[in-house]
């Protein structure tokens, strides 16, 4: 009987860190916003799609086992991707934490 390494939870619980700007303060910052969702593309993430639609990914050779997959949203179009990451910003449902100019998550 062969002894197979544990996989480590990657997160035990929700980050606290992880939150969205208020309306007010998205409001403050909507010409910014603005300004980002017209600038904003999507890439992808090849380790988060088991079916890389039009994307031009290729599936990586050694995926990471429990690492999430973006497929359950079942949004294979870039087009569609991009149209909804720009949604996300216009709207300003992003992170009120900043990776440079842009927010930490959308």
């Amino acid at each position: 009987m062969s002894a197979l390494p544990m996989m480590k939870r990657r997160y035990a619980q929700f980050n606290p860190k992880r939150k969205l700007l208020t309306p007010s303060e998205a409001e403050v910052r909507v010409a910014e916003l603005q300004v980002l969702a017209s600038r904003a593309r999507y890439g992808g993430n090849p380790e988060h799609k088991r079916n890389p639609g039009d994307f031009g990914l290729v599936p990586p050779s050694d995926p990471r086992q429990g690492k999430s997959l973006c497929d359950v949203a079942r949004i294979f179009k870039r087009t569609e991707a991009e149209a909804l990451l720009r949604a996300g910003l216009r709207k300003g449902l992003v992170s009120d934490r900043m990776d440079g100019e842009w927010p930490k998550n959308v």
